[in-house]
């Protein structure tokens, strides 16, 4: 199906209209927001006190993204999933640095991060959440090459920021009575099956390897494009098409037009801010917490409104670095309109792959 045809198919607008900035207050968990917020607070003062805000940038980057796994759930252990991404994210960091110099290595690394995160599709969506950390990581550092010590500091940096979170909320949780070991979980997503499910699915010619080697494409795709182009903040295009590509072609234009509506209006949200207040880096500091705090509590509200609250986060957290809030903005949302189209067409490629591995697989109509 064209996509013109496909967007008119499949873009309920009333529902849409209703749904993106929805609120529901029942769902955010306060204790927990209320924990994940000191980590970033301490990593930006530090880097602030040190004369360094760059380097309280990336460690509190780290904090922020490890933040979410506490409302993830992977296995019975309750912070299993800050665990899982703070690791990963610390090599990818190192990983996505070392190799931003060298085009071939990038093109592996890129291709590798965006088939775990297609593959990961089949393990559930806390192993999907876990992995999509690692790319970005891995696509953030490697805007941002440096040698081996230069690397390895952008990956203590990033490991630092996630331990202090998983210390803090995990103590948190202990204050709070909540037990280690969440007894209710239903043991669907398992550590010891994720990569014994991913095998499984990605071999002959199955949905998840369909999706796996598109992901791995418009990874590479996207990644060279930002570097030959040289797109300020480029690395925000593969970051996007990563969140937003699912299998199903409707859910990616769901994400699509949600997506760009959210990046708007957290752009907005930062210019009026940015043009009242003025920030000094402190005030930015208390910004960039604030809005930490807004992006947890939204996750479980309407789409557009947890990316409108993301996207003004980073937009004063990246201002740490030196960038002007209107020139973060503006690069955030062409990135946001470039990678969802880019994945909007890929998930179009990938339903049409599916329909025609399964012509040859239909069974015989019955003979009158």
């Amino acid at each position: 199906m064209p996509v013109h045809r496909l967007l008119r198919a499949r873009i309920p607008v009333r529902r849409y209209s209703q749904e993106m900035f929805a609120f529901r207050r029942g769902d955010i968990r306060p204790e927990t927001v209320i924990a994940c917020m000191p980590a970033m607070a301490i990593c930006l003062a530090a880097g602030i006190f040190l004369g360094r805000p760059d380097y309280g940038l990336v460690a509190a980057s780290g904090a922020f993204s490890v933040g979410f796994g506490a409302f993830q759930r992977f296995t019975a252990v309750r912070a299993a999933p800050m665990i899982f991404a703070m690791v990963g994210m610390t090599f990818a960091a190192w990983l996505g640095s070392f190799s931003g110099d060298y085009l071939p290595l990038m093109i592996l690394f890129s291709a590798v991060a965006g088939a775990l995160c297609g593959g990961a599709n089949a393990a559930g969506p806390a192993a999907w959440w876990i992995t999509l950390q690692w790319a970005i990581a891995f696509f953030v550092a490697d805007a941002y090459p440096a040698d081996m010590r230069g690397a390895l500091g952008r990956a203590g940096l990033v490991f630092t920021g996630g331990v202090l979170q998983i210390v803090l909320v995990t103590t948190a949780w202990v204050l709070v009575g909540k037990s280690a070991i969440i007894r209710e979980h239903d043991g669907t997503e398992r550590w010891q099956d994720l990569f014994a499910v991913m095998g499984h699915r990605l071999t002959g010619h199955s949905d998840t390897l369909r999706i796996a080697v598109a992901t791995a494409i418009l990874a590479v795709l996207t990644t060279v494009m930002t570097k030959t182009a040289h797109i300020p903040n480029g690395y925000w295009i593969p970051v996007t098409a990563l969140i937003i590509l699912k299998p199903q072609s409707d859910k990616t234009v769901e994400r699509v037009v949600f997506r760009i509506c959210g990046t708007v209006a957290g752009a907005g949200i930062a210019t009026l801010i940015a043009a009242v207040l003025r920030p000094d880096e402190s005030l930015l500091a208390v910004l960039v917490v604030g809005l930490a705090g807004l992006a947890y509590s939204m996750q479980r509200s309407g789409y557009a409104a947890f990316v409108a609250s993301v996207t003004a986060c980073v937009a004063f957290l990246v201002s740490l670095a030196g960038l002007p809030e209107i020139e973060v903005v503006k690069h955030r949302i062409i990135a946001t309109v470039i990678g969802g189209l880019l994945a909007l067409v890929t998930a179009v490629g990938v339903e049409a792959w599916d329909r025609y591995a399964r012509r040859g697989t239909q069974p015989p109509a019955a003979e009158g």
